[in-house]
């Protein structure tokens, strides 16, 4: 009886799902690259749409105005609400122009301000997130020091994201706490920190939180955090993750100053 013979070949299969890892980060890359061309275009188509409706809803409550003033104190109330909303809107117009520039030229237009008074603009919008969560925010902003070289509107909408992060990252959290404050480093820039005591952002997620389309929030576009660094960085700066001394996330960016006698 002839004996039967076996033979087994063996072959390293490593380098094969190696190549299969990378061309699957590969068509990843892809995809999120062509969303985020996609975004790129349908940003612009936007921002060229809705300027029109804005337009057009800041003369109706101009209108309304008008109407409420003919009313006399009793309608104070009323036209101090429409002014804030009217307010509002053409900031909403403001950004949509600044965001269309960005995003066609890669470049902000900066020019001096105070840090202090852009952060006083945002008080009434963080007056409302008050109303709407119950999170008050600290603000602690020190006028020495901060004239700055910034897009004022552009600015605003990166602590607007910043801070409703902050808000959304200590939700129902007991002693909520979300704290912005400003602070001249002399020649090393003028830093600004939005704090938190939430859970803060786990190590493994710092690098990546900043990634298009990378996000923790049901419903969310994962946009925010990746928009608000482009802005940081069109102003020459660079933003920040850590942990904050409050115990959540700390994230941070320092400005160009602009020296006295630069100023005069």
């Amino acid at each position: 009886m002839a004996s039967e013979r076996v033979v087994l070949s063996l072959a390293d299969q490593r380098p094969s799902l190696a190549v299969n890892d990378r061309m699957r980060d590969l068509m990843d890359q892809l995809s999120k690259s062509w969303r985020l061309n996609s975004m790129g275009e349908m940003a612009a188509i936007l921002a060229h749409e809705l300027n029109q409706p804005l337009t057009a809803a800041t003369v109706y409550l101009h209108a309304c105005q008008t109407d409420i003033a003919r009313a006399g104190p009793i309608g104070d109330s009323a036209g101090r609400a429409l002014d804030l909303a009217k307010t509002q809107l053409l900031r909403a117009g403001d950004i949509i122009r600044r965001m269309r520039e960005l995003i066609a030229t890669g470049a902000s237009q900066l020019t001096e301000e105070r840090v202090s008074s852009m952060v006083d603009d945002l008080r009434p919008l963080f007056d409302l997130i008050r109303q709407e969560t119950g999170i008050a925010v600290r603000i602690d902003v020190d006028t020495t020091g901060d004239r700055v070289l910034a897009d004022r509107i552009q600015f605003q909408q990166a602590i607007t994201n910043l801070v409703r992060n902050a808000v959304d990252a200590v939700g129902d959290h007991p002693g909520a706490v979300v704290s912005l404050t400003g602070r001249s480093l002399a020649d090393q820039g003028y830093e600004i920190r939005i704090e938190d005591n939430g859970p803060g952002i786990a190590e493994d997620q710092m690098d990546r939180i900043f990634q298009p389309m990378m996000t923790t929030k049901a419903g969310g576009m994962g946009l925010g955090l990746s928009v608000t660094r482009s802005i940081i960085e069109s102003h020459d700066a660079a933003l920040a993750v850590g942990r904050s001394a409050l115990g959540g996330a700390a994230f941070s960016f320092r400005l160009t100053p602009v020296t006295e006698l630069e100023a005069a």
